[in-house]
Parts: structure tokens; C-alpha cells; sequence
């Protein structure tokens, strides 16, 4: 197909899309190259926030009918961290535009008029929209529930980079992170491959390796022309880490556990990860015997990583403001797991 060909289908797929995998694994990266082309539009700000407005939904019947309930609603789902984080941008869908553009006000219909009032695409917009945010990796096939023609790109990475780039740039417990990793990669891809061609998986080592290609595999799996712009970007994807403020793929970020000075923390990571690992395709240094945290150790160090966050943002909020951010984006995404 030629460059100037945009839609490669008679019946061209239009959204949602979803771009989902582990915190720190280049889900960033890969939604602002995938925003290179013109007709997909995924917003900067992670909505996290879906599977909680499906269940207050499905709980009411499966959608808000009056207007005196959609006001209940708005009051309710405007505390979390995203609407959190609109507001302080002065971005925050006004409620009487989302009660007249939420269609017939289902979990789906509602999510929809919020995403595109976020990447500002009026409905009936013929643009890809979808959503970029971690944490819906394990709910998957829930979300294809209320999207029957959703799609799925699920970006996997190292888990001993991204564990490394979790202590790095958040301070969170390598050994956590790698249980984490083990258990939400292996749901998201089990949940993906039942849904066949309307799912994906990629490497992040090779986006940045081979991007070219990897880009143009990911335009046939959308339905839409490649373009050479999907290979820039127009801005930073990263303000955090060691690819912050890189407005190019920055290749060879990759096997940076080598110089990891805990050499016990990458033997047990790989106790943890092991299959997972083999499974995707990594190289595993130590072939030991499996590991798996225990619940208590989990909550334990699921503690630590919360004070440690919290710490951390409260330099730029202060810590009411931190505590009060983190206590909500908690509580919109801890039904994706209990440990």
C-alpha cells in the first residue's frame, strides 16, 4: 500500500484500542509512537479507571438512566486519580457534557464519551480511539466483554530491566515487582490469546531494537497504513528514568540488570520469573528452583512500595495532597489483584 492509502479495510477498525502491560515496561513509548499516525488518538493520562465504572454501572442495572443518577455518579467517579490529575491540567470532562454525550450511558457508551472528550474527537469522530494504562492488563477479557471489537497491544518487557527501573525510579521492591510481573504477564497474555486476532503481544527490546518493524506489524494488525511518522517522537514520552526527555527511540536500553550490584536480588528474580521468562523468549543466567512470595511478604512489601511513592510525589504536592493521590489510584485499581 502506498503511503498516502489510510485505511487498509472496507470495514476499518475504529476503537477501541488498548494498550496495556507492566508499569516501566514502555507502555509510554509505544502509545506516543502509535500516535505518530494521524487517525489513532490515545490520551497522555491513564485512565485506570474503567473496571471500577463498570461494576458501579453493571451494579445500577448496566447503565445510568436519570440525570439525578448520573449526578450521584459524577460525584462519585470524579475522586479518582484521574479525574484527580484532569483537574489539576483544568481538563476535567464537565459533567453535563458527559451525561449528553455518554449515548445510552453504559459502562462502554460512558468510557467512550470520556476518553474522546479527553482526546478531544467529538462522537461519530473516525479516528482509533482507546486508552493506555497498565493495570488493565489483567482485566482483559473483561474489558472485551463491554468492547466486543476491542483490541489488545500487550508491551512485555524483562522483568529484570523492569524491576530494576521500578527500584530505580520509584523505589518499589524489585522482588514484588517480579512476583507482580509473573502473574499479571502471564493473565494478560492467557486472557489475549482467547481472543485471537483481535490481540497482540510485542518485546519492548524490540520496539527499540527494530521499531521499523515492529510498528509495521502492529499497522496490519489495526487495519491501518504504516507511516514513517509512527517511528518519532513529537515529544518526550519519558519524564522519569534513563530515557527521560529522549524525544528519540532510545536503542540499547535494554540488559541493564547486568550491572546490577545485588547480584542475590537477579538470582531470585529469576527464581520468580523463570518460566515466564523461557516462556517469552528472554535468556535466563541461572536455571534455580522455582520461587514463588508468599501473601504475607507480598503485603509487606506492597507497604513499603506505597510509603515509598507517596515520599517521593509528596516533594512536587506535598504529602496530604500525595497520600490523598495514591489512596485513590489504589482503590480504582485494586480489584485487578490481591496480594
Amino acid at each position: 500500500m502506498a503511503d498516502h492509502d489510510t485505511i487498509l479495510q472496507d470495514d476499518p477498525f475504529i476503537g477501541p484500542l488498548f494498550v496495556v502491560g507492566m508499569p516501566r515496561s514502555g507502555t509510554k513509548l509505544l502509545r506516543d509512537l502509535l500516535c505518530g499516525h494521524p487517525l489513532v488518538r490515545i490520551p497522555r493520562t491513564e485512565t485506570e479507571v474503567f473496571p471500577l465504572l463498570a461494576r458501579y454501572v453493571e451494579a445500577r442495572g448496566g447503565a445510568i438512566g436519570s440525570r439525578s443518577s448520573f449526578a450521584e455518579f459524577y460525584r462519585w467517579i470524579t475522586r479518582f486519580s484521574y479525574f484527580m490529575y484532569q483537574a489539576e491540567l483544568g481538563r476535567t470532562i464537565p459533567e453535563d457534557t458527559w451525561f449528553e454525550t455518554g449515548g445510552s450511558r453504559t459502562a462502554a457508551s460512558l468510557f467512550e464519551a470520556l476518553v474522546r472528550w479527553d482526546i478531544e474527537a467529538k462522537p461519530g469522530t473516525p479516528v482509533v480511539w482507546g486508552d493506555k494504562s497498565p493495570s488493565y492488563v489483567t482485566h482483559v477479557a473483561d474489558i472485551s466483554k463491554h468492547f466486543p471489537s476491542a483490541r489488545f497491544i500487550h508491551i512485555v518487557r524483562d522483568v529484570r530491566d523492569q524491576a530494576l527501573s521500578s527500584q530505580t525510579v520509584w523505589g518499589k521492591d524489585p522482588l514484588r515487582a517480579a512476583q507482580r510481573w509473573t502473574d499479571d504477564v502471564q493473565s494478560g497474555i492467557d486472557q489475549g490469546r482467547k481472543l485471537g486476532s483481535r490481540f497482540c503481544w510485542v518485546r519492548y527490546e524490540d520496539l527499540t531494537e527494530d521499531a521499523d518493524s515492529v510498528m509495521r506489524r502492529l499497522c496490519i494488525f489495526l487495519g491501518i497504513d504504516f507511516r514513517p511518522s509512527m517511528l518519532l517522537l513529537a515529544r518526550p514520552s519519558e519524564n522519569l528514568g534513563s530515557t527521560r526527555g529522549a524525544t528519540t527511540i532510545v536503542r540499547g536500553n535494554t540488559n541493564k540488570f547486568r550491572d546490577w550490584q545485588n547480584v542475590q536480588e537477579i538470582v531470585t528474580i529469576e527464581r520468580i520469573a523463570g518460566t515466564m521468562l523461557h516462556e517469552l523468549g528472554y535468556d535466563v543466567q541461572r536455571d534455580r528452583a522455582p520461587l514463588r512470595l508468599s501473601a504475607a511478604s507480598m503485603r509487606m512489601r506492597q507497604a513499603k512500595d506505597f510509603l515509598a511513592l507517596v515520599s517521593r510525589h509528596r516533594r512536587q504536592v506535598g504529602w496530604a495532597r500525595a497520600l490523598l493521590f495514591h489512596l485513590r489510584y489504589r482503590q480504582a485499581t485494586s480489584a485487578r489483584r490481591v496480594d
